[in-house]
C-alpha cells in the first residue's frame, strides 16, 4: 500500500532535501553546460594530487557525474517513497544522502569545469 504523495512532501525532512537535490541537479546541468565547450579535443575528467590529470576523455563524457547522481536522486526517492509508512527515519535518511551526493557532485563539477578551463 502506497502512502499519499501529498502526505509525503508535507514532511519538511522530505520535502526540503528532495527540492534541494533538484535544484542542485539543475544547477549541475547547466553550469557544465555552459562552461563545456563541445569540441574535438579531449577534456580532463580525473585530476589526482599525486598523479596529476590520469583521466582524460571526449567532452560529453563529463556529463556522466550528474547522471550519475540524477541515478541516485530517482533511487533514493523511489526507495524513501516505499517505505516512508513503515519507517520514516529511514526515508528522511535516504533523501538527506541524496541531497548530500548531489552537493558533492557539485563540487566535483566545478572543479572538474575549472580544470578544463
Amino acid at each position: 500500500m502506497f502512502y499519499p504523495i501529498k502526505l509525503y512532501f508535507r514532511d519538511l525532512w522530505i520535502a526540503a532535501p528532495f527540492a534541494g537535490s533538484v535544484l542542485s541537479q539543475i544547477f549541475i546541468w547547466l553550469y557544465l553546460f555552459f562552461n563545456i565547450k563541445p569540441g574535438a579535443e579531449q577534456v580532463f575528467l580525473h585530476y589526482n594530487i599525486i598523479f596529476g590529470v590520469d583521466l582524460v576523455g571526449d567532452w560529453w563524457n563529463i556529463f556522466y557525474a550528474p547522471l550519475f547522481g540524477l541515478l541516485i536522486l530517482a533511487v533514493n526517492f523511489c526507495f524513501s517513497f516505499l517505505i516512508y509508512r513503515a519507517d520514516k527515519f529511514l526515508a528522511r535518511i535516504l533523501n538527506l544522502f541524496a541531497l548530500a551526493t548531489q552537493l558533492i557532485i557539485i563540487a566535483f563539477s566545478i572543479l572538474i569545469a575549472g580544470l578544463n578551463a
